[in-house]
């Protein structure tokens, strides 16, 4: 392998037996880009913008139109990062190619959508978040992007509660007692109050770090709105990642036949978690008297999977299903009685988008991603890649009930592809 000299990769090892994995004393972005990244970051979580641009909490086709301005600053942005880290980007690209036919898909996808023009705007968007998450891997090490992450949602929650005294009218949901903040919906902050929470404890328990008490403070802010939000899928999301980032901190510490049956511990817990939430949670929703239905959830799950079934191995393009010229679309909404905007499940509107194809692809871009964030902690703990772990796990889990798999300006997203990216990256080179 040829040696890099990028400030990106400095501090990296050179030789593909070093597994290409970065220094403990590899310098930080400079203050103008870390800087960008944070508007960008706080921009793309869906802040602020969308409430101001919202009428009566609903956006027109106006003001849909205005968000979509909205973002060209942050491609100004996203381009002008990628020419600066053009090298290192490409070595990223390489190494993460399922990552990246995934994103390619998508553009394919308008040769079969019902939607061509829409799928090929938003593949293209889509593109360009990829881009944005390739810049992120390369700029950051895992605990500088934990710490970053945490900062800005941080931020965005501390804005959130100051608009609780400043205006409540505005900052909570109408007729409810739900907390929205600076977000459109209490849902959107409850997703942000969960990535601050999962950020900020991993950054307060991590012994390396000289920014704890940011982690303390974003950790508490992160409980109290998620709390206030009353979003249930965040959440258990948050409880979720927050268990699995304690796993990963006990597999570390196992050595030898002690991590093996851990690890065979945990695949059982996994698997008997899944057989719960597959299964038994409805029966025991009903038995305790709470919606069985998941809040309307579960009869649109069940729509969904027929139209699945009538497209399974291409899907209907590139989040082309859900628009008002969709026929499939209206008779779901008809049927439901209200406009979901999409399936309340990443997993099931990757199929609608991409089918079968599509979500075999993504399967095997979070599996492998899985395995090799495993992989980095247990060989190099003190790296910081707990917290890479754990987003993984946040977005399976937050996608069983939300929808935020391949989803162009999204944090969600850009995230989740930033950690595959970044561990594709680092992840060891075969000899």
């Amino acid at each position: 392998m040829p040696q890099i000299h990028h400030p990106a990769f400095a501090g990296w090892p050179t030789s593909r037996a070093s597994a290409s994995v970065p220094s403990a004393r590899e310098a930080a972005p400079s203050r103008l880009e870390q800087g960008a990244v944070w508007l960008v970051l706080a921009m793309q979580s869906g802040a602020l913008l969308p409430l101001m641009a919202a009428t009566d909490g609903e956006l027109t086709e106006g003001a849909r139109g205005l968000l979509r301005l909205s973002v060209l600053p942050i491609y100004a942005i996203t381009l002008i990062l990628a020419a600066r880290y053009a090298r290192p980007m490409l070595i990223a690209a390489r190494r993460s190619l399922p990552l990246v036919a995934l994103v390619a898909l998508t553009l394919m996808s308008v040769l079969w959508s019902i939607a061509p023009a829409l799928s090929l705007r938003r593949a293209i968007a889509l593109i360009l978040t990829l881009l944005l998450s390739q810049v992120l891997a390369v700029m950051f090490t895992p605990r500088q992007l934990t710490v970053t992450v945490a900062r800005v949602t941080g931020l965005c929650l501390a804005g959130s509660l100051i608009m609780a005294l400043a205006d409540p009218g505005l900052a909570f949901m109408p007729g409810e007692t739900a907390l929205r903040g600076v977000y459109l919906n209490k849902n959107v902050l409850g997703w942000i109050a969960a990535l601050a929470t999962v950020s900020g404890a991993v950054t307060f328990l991590d012994p390396w770090t000289r920014h704890r008490r940011t982690g303390l403070v974003v950790l508490g802010l992160g409980v109290v709105c998620v709390l206030m939000s009353q979003s249930s899928s965040s959440l258990l999301a948050a409880v979720m990642a927050l268990m699995l980032a304690l796993a990963h901190v006990l597999l570390a510490r196992a050595q030898g036949l002690g991590r093996v049956l851990m690890l065979s511990g945990f695949f059982v817990l996994a698997l008997l978690l899944l057989l719960f939430l597959g299964t038994l949670l409805v029966p025991l929703l009903q038995a305790l008297g709470k919606d069985a239905t998941l809040t309307g959830r579960v009869p649109l799950w069940a729509l969904v999977d027929a139209r699945i079934a009538a497209r399974p191995w291409l899907g209907y393009g590139y989040q082309a299903f859900w628009t008002q010229g969709s026929v499939d679309a209206w008779g779901i909404w008809t049927a439901i009685g209200w406009t979901s905007p999409h399936a309340h499940n990443g997993y099931r509107d990757t199929l609608l988008s991409l089918g079968i194809t599509g979500a075999a692809l993504l399967a095997v871009v979070l599996v492998q991603a899985l395995m090799r964030a495993m992989r980095l902690h247990l060989a190099r703990p003190a790296m910081g890649w707990l917290w890479p772990n754990a987003l993984l796990g946040h977005s399976l889990i937050l996608n069983l009930s939300e929808s935020a798999l391949l989803f162009q300006n999204d944090l969600q997203w850009i995230l989740t592809a930033t950690v595959v990216t970044m561990a594709a990256l680092h992840a060891p080179r075969r000899c």
